[in-house]
């Protein structure tokens, strides 16, 4: 093994101030593992730290790629669960505390002193990442083997992927026969869809714009029933013609932008759930009365649980799920920088990146 590798390195805070660097490959202790990254995948949170946001969770200097699968490479001399040669993919998890509120009740994800691979500590966009055993101690399913059906690029995308199951079934509670709407047809939102479809919506509605073009065509196949431009009609109008004017029981608004969430109101039934995945920085500006009115609940999303990646593991399994179709470009990790700007362009839908040795 190489004493050095290839690593993408935010080495400072504020917009770009990211390189390509040699550095050193991991040492791992007699608890931790060693993993060698096959693919990592462009978040729009790595866009976010490329414009200089997200700063409250970014600790540069720091290799980004919170999103990865691989094999792996080295293991400590304490290390039994796990060997050479095994497929595994992260949740990202770096560290955990284990004893707050969040790691007592496994919602690791949520521990407040939680550091983030890839943001936190040195993460994918690299040939290795370390995975501590301290870690794996607290959270021991931090990192879970890849089932046999899967490559490493589709196992590379189960981040968004779960974060979609997540937000639309376990989070929103979507019943069977109810109706959905996903606004944006991103990544994330694509897994809504997908996850509306697995939990049984009689109707799929994606909101996006006119530009969002051959997005639809996708939105349908992961199994919207039905697409909306919403720069182009009056979306209450049309939602209401769709649901009989009953409105929907569940939006996921995976766009994120603030006037989304006005709309997402105006088309949720009385009673119904919106769940905000998408992030906006900017103050909401509209009153919450008609929150009130309608008994809306709205609920803040963030991440997955390990049921979240069980479950999509097995609708993989079964046939019933698709990671495939949301990978749109593969490139070696040294054109990160035309990854970031097809994301940007909104040229890509999911890219990822694989180290060259």
């Amino acid at each position: 093994m190489a004493e050095t590798m290839k690593a993408v390195v935010k080495y400072e805070p504020g917009i770009d101030k990211m390189e390509l660097r040699e550095v050193p490959v991991p040492e791992i202790g007699d608890d931790d593992v060693l993993v060698e990254v096959k693919y990592a995948g462009v978040c729009g949170s790595d866009i976010a730290f490329f414009d200089g946001h997200h700063e409250n969770i970014l600790f540069p200097p720091v290799i980004l790629g919170h999103e990865f699968s691989g094999v792996v490479a080295k293991v400590g001399k304490n290390v039994t669960k796990w060997k050479v040669g095994d497929r595994v993919v992260s949740d990202n998890t770096g560290t955990a505390c284990g004893e707050c509120y969040a790691c007592s009740t496994a919602d690791y994800l949520s521990c407040e002193h939680r550091l983030g691979i890839g943001y936190g500590m040195d993460g994918g966009w690299a040939k290795y990442v370390k995975i501590l055993g301290k870690t794996l101690a607290v959270f021991p399913n931090s990192l879970m083997r890849i089932p046999d059906c899967m490559s490493f690029e589709e196992a590379a995308v189960m981040d968004p992927a779960c974060n979609g199951f997540m937000a639309v079934v376990q989070e929103a509670k979507l019943m069977p026969g109810e109706y959905c709407a996903v606004f944006g047809l991103g990544a994330l939102g694509q897994f809504s869809i997908q996850a509306a479809r697995a939990a049984g919506a009689a109707k799929i509605i994606a909101i996006g714009l006119e530009a969002d073009g051959e997005r639809f065509e996708l939105a349908k196949h992961h199994g919207a029933t039905h697409c909306i431009m919403s720069d182009k009609c009056d979306l209450h109008a049309e939602v209401m013609k769709i649901t009989n004017g009953e409105g929907v029981a569940v939006v996921a608004d995976a766009a994120g932008v603030n006037p989304v969430l006005n709309q997402a109101v105006s088309i949720t039934r009385p009673a119904g759930t919106i769940v905000k995945i998408g992030y906006d920085a900017r103050p909401y500006g509209a009153s919450l009365d008609p929150i009130i009115d309608k008994a809306v609940n709205i609920k803040g999303h963030f991440g997955y649980d390990w049921v979240s990646w069980r479950s999509v593991f097995n609708l993989i399994e079964a046939g019933k799920w698709d990671n495939k179709t949301i990978i749109s470009h593969k490139l070696p990790l040294s054109q990160y920088r035309e990854a970031i700007q097809l994301y940007k362009e909104r040229k890509s839908m999911k890219v990822v990146l694989y180290p060259e040795d």
